[in-house]
């Protein structure tokens, strides 16, 4: 693309360069007339628009260039993939449940890119990778062996990096038993895809998944929602507490009811077998008066 381009703008100066020449060997050799002042003046005009033309083509040929740069796979494509990478891990996971550039090996300090927690507290190890490269490579191919050593390339450059990941951050009673390669493309990963097994060697043998933006959020929102599993069994245990709480109170409650109630009986009956006594003496009092009212009547 860029050949091309540069071919043009040759070109476009080739041709200013041939009406330039052409209006020095006309001013010596024809004479002035208003026609050909006319047509010097066109020429003119015709020249500049060359020259402008010429630059919005190198205006444009200068980001293009920048992104030739940039497919090549240097520092700032691995820091892209890291920006893709962080964007949606933002995105899904809540907060307090992940950790960028994460010192996840205390003795190597080797920082991951990124580490999720999973709902059992139990750190998932994720690097980003961004083989750019090696994509422009594949489409620059223009035979078969060309794309196929470009694959073996890539190959190689996807195992070497899962073996690096599994020795860097995997660890035992620290990190889950498996790590991921996140690619920061689909069109990356459907290149990877081109390459028979390399998937389920990696994890296989290096205890790796490859995994794109797609799969990726796929399987953070997996992680996500074991996170509100959790979170909900902690609110029902909460809740199960209090109604423990609850019936504890409500059998003292019970149980001083219970006594208090025995208390009223007792007193009732108190209360009845002093009534008892009471009529009792009240009919012994009515005798009594009886008999003092019959006395005085016979007296």
């Amino acid at each position: 693309m860029n050949f091309s381009i540069i071919g043009l703008i040759v070109s476009l100066f080739t041709l200013g360069l041939v009406i330039y020449i052409f209006l020095k060997l006309r001013d010596k050799n024809l004479q002035e007339d208003s026609k050909t002042s006319l047509m010097e003046t066109k020429m003119n005009d015709f020249s500049e628009d060359i020259k402008k033309i010429g630059q919005e083509i190198i205006s444009v040929t200068t980001p293009i260039n920048e992104m030739n740069r940039f497919l090549g796979g240097n520092v700032t494509t691995g820091r892209l993939a890291e920006w893709n990478l962080e964007s949606i891990v933002r995105d899904i996971m809540p907060e307090n449940s992940y950790e960028f550039q994460y010192p996840i090996n205390p003795q190597t300090q080797d920082r991951v890119d990124c580490a999720v927690r999973s709902a059992e507290g139990i750190w998932i190890p994720i690097d980003s990778k961004f083989y750019a490269g090696q994509y422009q490579n594949y489409q620059d191919s223009n035979t078969e062996t060309d794309r196929k050593k470009v694959l073996r390339d890539l190959k190689t450059a996807v195992l070497n990096d899962a073996e690096d990941i599994s020795e860097k951050y995997i660890l035992q009673n620290t990190t889950s038993n498996y790590a991921i390669l996140y690619i920061a493309s689909e069109k990356l990963v459907d290149l990877v895809d081109k390459i028979e097994d390399l998937r389920q060697e990696c994890l296989t043998e290096k205890k790796v998944l490859i995994q794109g933006p797609n799969t990726c959020a796929a399987f953070l929102d997996t992680i996500k929602v074991g996170h509100h599993y959790l979170k909900l069994n902690q609110t029902a245990s909460k809740v199960a507490e209090v109604v423990r709480k609850i019936q504890k109170e409500f059998r003292n409650f019970d149980s001083s009811t219970e006594s208090v109630s025995k208390r009223l009986e007792g007193a009732l009956k108190d209360v009845n077998s002093l009534q008892t006594r009471i009529n009792v003496l009240g009919r012994e009092l009515d005798r009594g008066a009886e008999n003092l009212e019959d006395k005085q009547k016979h007296e």
